[in-house]
Order: structure tokens, then sequence, then C-alpha cells
């Protein structure tokens, strides 16, 4: 899968940004992988922590924790924050 200069491999669960490999810690792995299902579209702190960690309530800012490092390690552009509702994967449409 790729998104942008970040490629996927499901397979053997490694992510390469710009060809090179990236280390992600599970949780940041599950959480690109769930932005990856939807690119573009804003999904809630709640959907993630529901989709990503099983949880149907908590502490929303365990997502913010994990989108921070996620652009640590991607990107700033990677992820776009949606101020008050949630978090986006933004990627080129080429």
């Amino acid at each position: 899968m790729r998104l942008g200069d970040v490629e996927i491999d499901t397979a053997t669960r490694r992510v390469l940004r710009a060809g090179s490999a990236v280390h992600l810690a599970p949780m940041e792995y599950a959480l690109l992988l769930r932005f990856a299902e939807q690119p573009r579209t804003v999904l809630t702190r709640e959907r993630l922590l529901a989709d990503v960690w099983g949880w149907d309530h908590g502490g929303t800012r365990t997502v913010d924790s994990h989108v921070r490092a996620l652009r640590r390690k991607l990107g700033d552009a990677l992820v776009r924050t949606v101020h008050g509702v949630g978090y986006a994967l933004e990627v080129d449409r080429g």
C-alpha cells in the first residue's frame, strides 16, 4: 500500500518512508493502517479509540500522543488535525 512517500507492506508489517525503513510501535502501526483504510476521511478520536484500541470510552489524549509519534516518524503532513473533531490521513491523489 502506498501513501505518498510512505509504503506499508502488510504481509511483513514493514513501513518505508522514501525507501528507508521506519520502526513503528504496534499501536502506531495499527493506527496508520486504520487511517489508510479511509484516506482523507476525518476520523474522530472516539472512533479511533474504538477501532484501534477497542475502547468505547477513555482518554482521547492517547490518540493524540500516537498521532504525534506517527508525525515524528513519517512526516508532519501525513496526518491532518481537524480541530475539535479528529484526524485525517492526507495523501496525494496522484
